[in-house]
């Protein structure tokens, strides 16, 4: 295929509109990097088809085993980032399709001067996909969002306790809330005073 073909091609593929807002805030809504990638991908959809998704085509389309798009899906219903609308088609049947505007909602009730990146967020679910390997169960979602927004634990805390879990092999959010647990007994918030605690303990 020579480059004026391929340009072609690509062009008449065509392109998926999408809201820089989303990438902007998509953390600080509580979607995980997981959840946001198959939000983009139900995006893609609704604006070439007006049917909901085959799950198996869908799961091989953005490469992740059929139950966890099943289980990131249900996760996104959840938090309202979209919505399973039945309608009826040409033919007077019922069909299936998502809504992903209530996501597009969402972010427009964001105030400008509150309305800033929340990466700490966001680093924080996608570190621990990284070093657990997989992508996090809608549980552990929830888990790690109590952390933030109810717990109010420091992005980089949890990201400490997460290097303690895998420094002891243990992958577990169970063995990280344990950790957390335990310095927030002794009022460590900070990672310098987890640091400073732990440099005194090895001093005695």
């Amino acid at each position: 295929m020579t480059d004026d073909t391929a340009i072609a091609a690509l062009l008449a593929a065509g392109q998926t509109g999408f809201s820089n807002a989303l990438f902007t805030h998509y953390a600080e809504l509580g979607l995980t990097p997981s959840e946001f990638v198959v939000y983009s991908f139900l995006t893609y959809w609704t604006q070439t088809h007006t049917a909901a998704p085959v799950l198996d085509d869908l799961a091989k389309q953005i490469g992740l085993p059929k139950r966890d798009v099943y289980a990131i899906i249900s996760s996104l219903i959840q938090k309202s980032a979209i919505r399973l609308v039945t309608q009826p088609d040409a033919q007077g049947k019922s069909s299936d399709r998502y809504d992903v505007s209530p996501l597009i909602a969402r972010v427009l009730t964001l105030a400008p001067a509150t309305a800033k990146p929340a990466p700490d967020a966001s680093d924080v679910f996608s570190a621990i996909e990284i070093e657990f390997g997989r992508p996090l169960s809608p549980i552990e979602q929830q888990t790690i969002g109590g952390w933030l927004n109810e717990d109010h634990y420091d992005p980089d805390l949890i990201r400490l306790a997460l290097r303690e879990a895998v420094l002891n092999q243990a992958y577990s959010l169970r063995y990280m809330d344990r950790i957390l647990l335990n310095w927030e007994r002794r009022h460590l918030t900070t990672v310098a005073q987890v640091q400073a605690d732990e440099q005194r303990r090895n001093q005695i």
